[in-house]
């Protein structure tokens, strides 16, 4: 749930947003490292979406979204036209962000977990903001993982100071270290813990995620398939909001520190309208 920098060199004012949705993330786990908050178990939702059979494992191909912009990472760095990596110690959630530790090669952008105890980790955003559209990212998460790190794929909203009344979309979340469960979590317009939902699939493997966010729903897809469906209207958001990929630290006891080292591995990012 944890999605922004305290400390982003090219950008001051993700700052205070940074902060408060950190701290929020910490909260949501007890030592024993459980889900704990607004919703104790996961929700489970059965989605029913009108159109024919999947024929791709790409949810933009199966309904013929129209492709606005992404990013194929097929450069030797990113692209800093398009994204904002964050960079320095965020002391609030005693974890640190390096732009070291985001990495392109061979196509792939990996972000990664250091095995150090100030959890220095990768984040990312996305420069444009837009509101509503659908967003889908390839990706893979290599196990053994630590526990203490956390990614995340999400929507983040363009005002950082007032995300809680406006909510965010994490539409695709990882607690396991094993990494065979995906979550997605929704916080709405004044309810950042609107609830969430749990999908269990081999993450080690190479899967799309997509997430569909309309005036009336949210839909978020695995591989072209929808596993998820928000239709009540008070939890979508509807103010501009932008693409963020991390990896957050939140030790959950003692024994986390220091994590082993736990990456992530994203092969492309497209944006569609």
């Amino acid at each position: 749930m944890n999605r922004r920098a305290i400390i982003i060199v090219c950008s001051l004012v993700l700052i205070v947003g940074a902060v408060v949705a950190v701290v929020v993330s910490t909260r949501r786990f007890d030592g024993a490292g459980t889900a704990s908050g607004g919703a104790d178990t996961p929700l489970v939702s059965t989605p029913t979406i009108a159109g024919n059979a999947p024929t791709s494992d790409e949810a933009a191909k199966n309904f013929g979204w129209q492709r606005t912009d992404g990013d194929e990472f097929d450069s030797n760095g990113i692209n800093p036209d398009n994204w904002s990596v964050y960079d320095g110690r965020d002391n609030a959630a005693n974890m640190t962000w390096s732009a070291k530790q985001c990495t392109v090669r061979n196509g792939v952008l990996t972000i990664a977990g250091a095995h150090d105890s100030v959890g220095t980790t990768c984040g990312m955003a996305w420069r444009e903001n837009q509101t509503y559209g659908r967003w889908e990212v390839r990706a893979r998460f290599p196990a053994p993982a630590a526990i203490a790190y956390d990614p995340v794929f999400l929507l983040w909203p363009e005002d950082d100071e007032h995300w809680t009344s406006i909510g965010e979309i994490d539409f695709a979340e990882e607690y396991d270290p094993n990494r065979q469960y995906i979550e997605s979590w929704m916080h709405g317009p004044g309810n950042v813990q609107a609830g969430y939902w749990r999908k269990y699939v081999d993450l080690t493997k190479w899967h799309n995620f997509a997430v569909d966010w309309q005036p009336d729903h949210i839909t978020c897809y695995i591989d072209g398939v929808a596993w998820l469906a928000l239709t009540d209207t008070k939890n979508v958001p509807h103010q501009p909001m932008h693409l963020v990929l991390q990896q957050n630290f939140v030790p959950r006891t003692a024994a986390d520190v220091p994590p082993i080292r736990s990456t992530v591995d994203v092969d492309w990012v497209h944006i569609y309208r």
